[in-house]
């Protein structure tokens, strides 16, 4: 499992990727951080990596660090 933390320009930016997250089946875990335009959230690798494409082509994503859960 990873944790990925994205941090967005605007507030459109980040609800999108937010309605994003929420919609896709195996992101086990999500938090918004409304106030810092952060989404945090863990999934998968495989899963989450195609998630990550999916946001940065929607455009508005201005950073993104991913940390592995050992477990």
């Amino acid at each position: 499992m990873q944790v990925y933390v994205l941090t967005f320009d605007s507030r459109s930016s980040l609800t999108h990727a937010f309605d994003l997250v929420l919609a896709a089946p195996d992101v086990a875990s999500c938090m918004i951080e409304a106030d810092r335009a952060r989404i945090r959230f863990m999934a998968p690798d495989s899963h989450a990596q195609k998630l990550v494409e999916q946001i940065y082509q929607a455009g508005g994503m201005l950073w993104c660090s991913r940390h592995t859960v050992s477990g």
